[in-house]
């Protein structure tokens, strides 16, 4: 199959790291564009502890430290050195803004990996990926490490 545009969702894990290299792989082999998505999870109640100061605050170093690691995955991921890619930060929970991106973008592929941060074997039930997986309304390829 021939791929136009190929999402891949990362949280930075090493579990992530993984799918991002394939994604890049299948992206660069079938010359097609590679997006890569971080969504920051949004505490909504977090906001009604502190000031609208001290949010703002809080949000640019979470920002910078995101754009930091983007900035970085190419020294990680070196075939990312070869190749156009874009990448993506959206606000929320993981799963919803994955889906959201994926209904919203001309995407033909969604990559993810196995496990997240928290590096819970539980893969079908209540991770991202498996949310993603049951509800994404394009094909999905999850990677392990």
């Amino acid at each position: 199959m021939s791929y136009k545009h190929i999402l891949v969702m990362t949280d930075f894990s090493d579990f992530s790291k993984k799918a991002v290299e394939q994604a890049a792989w299948m992206a660069k082999a079938s010359g097609c564009a590679l997006t890569v998505l971080h969504v920051a999870h949004d505490r909504s109640q977090f906001q009604v502890y502190i000031t609208d100061e001290q949010y703002r605050s809080i949000k640019s170093k979470i920002d910078n430290e995101i754009e930091e690691k983007f900035a970085n995955m190419e020294n990680e991921i070196p075939v990312l050195k070869d190749m156009d890619w874009t990448s993506l930060i959206r606000r929320g929970v993981p799963y919803i803004e994955g889906l959201y991106e994926t209904e919203k973008g001309e995407y033909d592929l969604l990559v993810i990996g196995s496990h997240g941060q928290s590096g819970l074997k539980r893969f079908t039930f209540g991770t991202t990926a498996g949310k993603i997986l049951r509800h994404c309304p394009i094909s999905v390829l999850i990677t392990r490490i």
